[in-house]
């Protein structure tokens, strides 16, 4: 017997005539193959698109070593899988195998079982893009690449509200060369969040859709730094207009990552990046100050709706 065995990865659309093709064989009985696409829906959620990331070295080692194990198992006598890369669209094939056996069962039980070992032991990422804006990498096992966790959960923060901040307007924002705004900025001791749009009575409360700092977050640390370094013990963290004064987290892991806190699911964007007005209004070189060590603080997106209250 002739074991015909490949694997392959590529960024272009699969052709499906081209791969049944080669599945032909004059000892085989029955071919088997199946088309995995890209679906608009995903526990519950719309998708918009996905996008695959592999580890090409490993991935094509770990995948013909699954189509030649299950080959042996089952004794058939061809067996060929792609998997796609880069972004796709809805209704694309995304992972095509096909097997050729001498008989039909042999054929149907080792497609299924190489199907089943490509999505959880082969080293590919798929990212989700949903409607609402959020997106979320998932690795083999249905996990999450960034966090390792299932996907439907994301983790609880173990920190602390010290501070809320809104304020009905930007004091900087479109104000370079210019006059610093007068919207002022009001700590609340409660707050709503509302998915997609940002904090109830806030400036960026439906701003524009999918915005990246629906809201912020800041540490309480780095506060206190820049009351040190540059002597001002009794400099309000209102002046750095951010939104939520956090302590007991790191911040800077988070960046692309969804957390809950408070109950509330949010999902971190990229870091604040600190401009020239605060060399304005709190000290000169407070800019720079700001710019190292992630002191900037944390934008992030609202997945879900919640009140956050100071703790």
């Amino acid at each position: 017997m002739n074991l015909h065995i490949h694997f392959s990865l590529t960024d272009q659309p699969i052709s499906l005539s081209a791969l049944a093709g080669d599945l032909h064989d004059p000892a085989a009985g029955a071919e088997v193959t199946f088309d995995g696409r890209v679906r608009n829906h995903n526990d519950g959620h719309r998708v918009e698109r996905l996008e695959y990331q592999a580890y090409p070295a490993l991935a094509l080692k770990v995948g013909r070593r699954i189509l030649e194990e299950e080959a042996e198992k089952h004794g058939i006598l061809r067996a060929i899988a792609v998997h796609r890369t880069g972004p796709l669209e809805i209704g694309e094939s995304a992972v095509w195998v096909g097997v050729a056996s001498a008989h039909r069962g042999a054929a149907f039980d080792a497609a299924r079982a190489i199907m089943e070992r490509l999505k959880y032991e082969l080293p590919v990422w798929k990212k989700e893009t949903y409607a609402d804006g959020r997106s979320e990498w998932v690795g083999p096992d249905n996990n999450s690449a960034e966090t390792g966790r299932p996907c439907n959960e994301a983790p609880e923060w173990k920190a602390e509200l010290l501070e809320i901040w809104i304020s009905p307007g930007n004091d900087f924002r479109g104000h370079h060369g210019g006059p610093r705004g007068d919207h002022g900025i009001v700590r609340v001791d409660e707050v709503e969040c509302v998915a997609g749009m940002g904090l109830t009575g806030d400036r960026y409360f439906g701003y524009k859709p999918d915005f990246k700092g629906q809201v912020t977050f800041f540490d309480a640390a780095a506060v206190e730094a820049v009351r040190k370094q540059f002597n001002r013990p009794d400099l309000s963290s209102g002046e750095f207009r951010r939104n939520l004064i956090v302590s007991g987290v790191d911040l800077s892991a988070w960046v692309g990552k969804r957390f809950r806190f408070q109950g509330v699911e949010f999902e971190g964007s990229e870091e604040c990046r600190p401009c020239y007005w605060m060399d304005e209004v709190v000290a000169p070189g407070v800019e720079e100050f700001l710019k190292s060590h992630f002191r900037g603080g944390l934008r992030a997106r609202i997945s879900g709706d919640g009140t956050l209250r100071i703790s």
